[in-house]
């Protein structure tokens, strides 16, 4: 009976300084989600204003990353047998800037009107998500690798893909011909933009989904569930909003496949190095989880037309059989550097 309610105690105190971290990395989620659909409205040429829908989701995202991060600070018995004050920075210096680019934003839209993906309000924003992002996950982490206790491969799934979107609103930022207005023209040179994308979306991909899975090692389904929410957001904040593209969701949830594999060779097989041949597998396919906006990034070096949102399946469709074997090189290599990445940090966040 003592061992059952001295269990339930360290139960109740585990999910006591966790849930912080848990608010904080769901807020970033919304956060990104927001963005991406922000994007999506942007190349239907919807009417934006401060107050767009998926602006409101956004900053509904920043509110509770910031209720995430004021419970940071509830005193909770036991806490500080936790090492938690790299991600109270973190996330400190990330709500910071988060909040900070709310004014500035709706001050940007007022003076400017349309803003580019590329704009200093949207760096800021990005660095405020990834910052945050990344304090949750560590928080989680940490405190996971001195508990018995895990918050489960549904919640750790999903926070980890609100550091997927963070980094790759950055990549998108530098590859993306999405940053020219009335007033200014940020866009990338379409060349830089596609060797840009061609390297970094891999060891973006590699990156989040390998450490997904190193940070609980010899646990399947982390990894495939971190790509599951990746998918399923894309299919909510991408596809469906473009009527267009609706018929290309099973074709999207192909990208599943890749992923368990990668899952199930770094946990279930004898495989040598399975680590890198995992990483491989998910590298080599960026081109279809980039799906649709990668469209735009090759279409600038390639055929130089203009993208409407109808013809996104036919411009992909027609460069991927062209440069379909290049790319899924180029993927596998740069692969290489994400797992690499994945490793070091991953083991440096359980210490």
């Amino acid at each position: 009976m003592t061992e059952q309610i001295s269990k339930t105690k360290n139960d109740s105190s585990f999910w006591k300084i966790v849930i912080p971290y848990i608010v904080l990395g769901m807020g970033v989620v919304l956060v990104t989600g927001g963005g991406s659909w922000d994007i999506s409205n942007h190349i239907l040429n919807k009417p934006e204003s401060f107050f767009a829908e998926p602006h409101l989701i956004l900053y509904s995202g920043v509110a509770i990353s910031i209720v995430g991060f004021g419970a940071l600070f509830i005193p909770i018995r036991n806490k500080n047998s936790f090492n938690l004050k790299f991600p109270k920075l973190l996330s400190g210096l990330g709500i910071s800037l988060l909040v900070i680019s709310g004014p500035l934003d709706f001050w940007w839209h007022n003076m400017y009107g349309l803003d580019g993906l590329l704009s200093p309000i949207h760096l800021l924003l990005m660095t405020g998500m990834l910052l945050t992002s990344i304090a949750a996950v560590v928080g989680i982490v940490k405190i996971e690798s001195k508990s018995e206790r895990k918050i489960g491969v549904i919640l750790q799934g999903l926070i980890f893909s609100g550091v997927w979107f963070s980094l790759t609103g950055f990549a998108h930022s530098f590859s993306l011909p999405f940053s020219k207005t009335d007033y200014f023209d940020f866009n990338p040179e379409p060349t830089f933009a596609a060797i840009f994308a061609t390297i970094v979306y891999p060891i973006v991909m590699t990156f989040i989904l390998i450490t997904s899975a190193k940070v609980s090692p010899g646990k399947f389904g982390y990894l495939s569930t971190t790509g599951a929410f990746y998918i399923l957001i894309m299919i909510l904040s991408a596809l469906l909003p473009n009527p267009v593209l609706i018929d290309a969701v099973p074709f999207y949830l192909m990208n599943l496949i890749p992923f368990v594999l990668a899952d199930v060779i770094i946990n279930k097989s004898q495989i040598n190095q399975s680590h890198f041949v995992a990483g491989a597998i998910i590298g080599s396919s960026f081109i279809f989880s980039y799906f649709p906006l990668i469209t735009y990034t090759y279409n600038e070096v390639m055929f130089h037309r203009l993208v409407w949102p109808s013809m996104i399946p036919m411009i992909y469709s027609e460069f991927i059989v062209v440069i379909f074997p290049l790319l899924v090189t180029c993927g596998a290599v740069s692969s290489i550097l994400g797992t690499i990445i994945a490793l070091k940090v991953s083991r440096r966040i359980i210490v």
